[in-house]
């Protein structure tokens, strides 16, 4: 295997393994963008005649042909191809001959896995908020169809006020609605094209940085060279804080879900097929879906410390530390895309158990609402708290089913606002389609009906 920066030596065998070992195999998510960047980068090649017309039609259907083989499993990076770069550019030269090593005119493998996982983030962006509207929706169908069933608040791990199961289900919904604008906004801080940008430094060539942009669908060139090669785990960062709020919102979802399905609550009845059983105790039924979904969310945490940790303190320009971002960025892209699905499965197959919802309605419960009949009555609130806070062991049983339709206030139990919250949706689901329906617009024009579906 030919590397791109072959000197008349060969290296140390145990210090190239310890610098690139299986971190190689990485790189098959990255095959069609850096293809992708490859066909733009030769067509600027080609406008600014550093190519001819015909040189850069057979660069660009070789291309083309990788990507197809790459969609039958048959172009892989492997072992010992160091990277994704030198196994394309391998490949066009055992095609093209010399024509193949014209490609890497006027860029460098740094800007070329920057542009890389730009892309690779971008539709993986598209992927993550998909999934996230989806589950957006079954939040909000499910807290439609149950938002009259009572069910106790909580907090400080105390029966506080009478809650609704339509509350519960619908505090996710909101949650996600806000993540999805984190998300919203690390999409438009990584649309940017660092590609031009060279090793840092730029070249001495009149690139059209603009028109590689363009060809890709970024919104902008990231101007400054420098700037640009120092900017990998920076980018990854503000992508994995956004991802990262999502896997929060997951994560206080699946310990509701495992404290509230208990055999001391059992408000919720869930599909045995979602559980496992215990090697020594007959009657177990375990989720530990929920539960590896809630330790991947300190998974994830974890990987934005270890990034943030890799590039903190770097001098400027680029660093071979960025090269250790790559795994723990890929694999927490991943573990949202995966918790996503599991939750939207876990939310389609539970239904709230009415009977010991409503069982579990003890007086105290009730107190601030027997607090607020004294006010209505002209008390003032700090009387009727004390007065009710001496009388708390001959509180009435209140009817919750009733209690709860009192609270007509925005966002109360009696008015959740789940059309808002919907329209909300809707238009955070509109705004992704549009950026979505652009990029495979993008594709199109370069020649490729493809994307990525895992």
């Amino acid at each position: 295997m030919e590397k791109l920066w072959q000197k008349d030596y060969s290296q140390n065998k145990l210090a190239e393994t310890y610098c690139f070992g299986d971190t190689a195999l990485l790189d098959n998510v990255l095959i069609v963008p850096d293809v992708l960047g490859s066909i733009s980068h030769a067509q600027m090649l080609c406008q600014i005649d550093v190519l001819t017309k015909e040189e850069f039609k057979k660069l660009k259907h070789a291309l083309i042909e990788i990507i197809k083989l790459e969609k039958k499993r048959k172009f892989k990076v492997e072992l010992g191809d160091e990277d994704v770069h030198t196994k394309v550019e391998n490949y066009l030269v055992s095609k093209l001959g010399d024509l193949g090593k014209k490609i890497h005119t006027g860029r460098s493998r740094n800007d070329q896995v920057l542009t890389d996982l730009r892309l690779f983030t971008k539709e993986n962006l598209f992927k993550i908020s998909f999934l996230c509207h989806r589950l957006v929706s079954s939040f909000l169908d499910f807290a439609d169809k149950y938002k009259l069933v009572p069910m106790p608040g909580y907090t400080h791990m105390q029966k506080a006020m009478p809650s609704s199961v339509g509350m519960w289900s619908g505090s996710f919904a909101e949650s996600l609605t806000d993540d999805l604008n984190m998300l919203k906004c690390a999409f438009i801080i990584n649309d940017q094209s660092p590609l031009g940008s060279a090793a840092s430094y730029g070249v001495p060539l009149v690139l059209d940085r603009e028109l590689t942009a363009k060809l890709l669908g970024f919104k902008r060139v990231q101007s400054n060279s420098l700037y640009a090669g120092s900017s990998r785990g920076k980018s990854h960062l503000i992508v994995m804080h956004a991802a990262l709020q999502i896997m929060l919102t997951l994560s206080r979802f699946a310990s509701d879900i495992l404290l509230f399905t208990t055999s001391e609550f059992n408000f919720f009845n869930v599909d045995k097929t979602l559980s496992t059983g215990s090697s020594i105790m007959p009657q177990k039924k375990n989720l530990d879906v929920l539960e590896s979904l809630r330790a991947r969310t300190h998974v994830v945490i974890s990987f934005e410390q270890s990034i943030a940790g890799i590039i903190a303190g770097l001098p400027s320009g680029y660093q071979g530390d960025f090269a250790e971002t790559k795994y723990p960025f890929i694999k927490s892209i991943e573990m949202v895309k995966d918790a996503l699905s599991i939750c939207k499965l876990v939310i389609n197959s539970i239904e709230p158990n009415t009977q010991m919802l409503k069982k579990s309605f003890t007086p105290e419960i009730f107190a601030v609402h027997a607090s607020y009949l004294l006010v209505k009555k002209g008390m003032p609130f700090r009387d009727a708290y004390k007065k009710i806070g001496k009388s708390l062991g001959s509180l009435p049983l209140f009817d919750p089913a009733e209690i709860i339709k009192l609270s007509t206030h925005l966002g109360g139990t009696g008015n959740l606002m789940l059309k808002k919250a919907r329209k909300n949706a809707q238009k955070s689901k509109i705004w992704w389609k549009e950026k979505h329906n652009y990029y495979l617009n993008i594709l199109k024009k370069l020649g490729v009906s493809y994307e990525r579906k895992n």
